[in-house]
């Protein structure tokens, strides 16, 4: 077995340790915000002003249908997201509201700019290199993790 003193010398260790500090900032900035977790969620899958049906919000997410319907109604409730039913469909379809929209607009813009000063660090002339890079990591972890 490895001795934990040798694992801190890895570039994995250091990547380990700065992706906690992400989630700590994530999830302070998720307390600060208007809405909720779930809600932030779905209010990023609609900002595109499309309406979808449960079944297409479940699948977008990666979520469970029964999940996703709890999600939903919550945002209902909080009058973020709106159900409708169109003229010759049998399914239901939800959009944000122009409230939900507009709060989603309001935690989005805080969070940028909390990301903007964030970004100070990186030298100006990297921050581009920088992002693309983070990208790549993401989308790269998100792979090994996912199997």
């Amino acid at each position: 077995m490895t001795p934990v003193t040798d694992l801190e010398q890895t570039s994995a260790f250091s990547a380990a340790k700065a992706l906690a500090g992400l989630d700590r900032g994530r999830r302070a900035a998720e307390a600060a915000s208007g809405l909720g977790v779930s809600q932030q969620r779905l209010m990023w899958l609609f900002r595109d002003g499309g309406a979808r049906t449960l079944k297409e919000v479940a699948e977008a997410l990666g979520l469970e249908q029964s999940t996703v319907n709890r999600q939903v109604n919550a945002a209902l409730d909080a009058g973020i997201l709106r159900r409708f039913q169109a003229e010759g469909q049998a399914a239901h379809l939800l959009e944000a509201t122009t409230e939900g929209s507009a709060r989603f607009a309001q935690d989005l813009t805080t969070g940028l700019q909390q990301l903007q000063v964030a970004l100070e660090v990186v030298p100006e002339g990297r921050r581009d290199r920088f992002v693309a890079d983070l990208l790549a990591f993401a989308e790269a972890y998100d792979t090994a993790t996912r199997g």
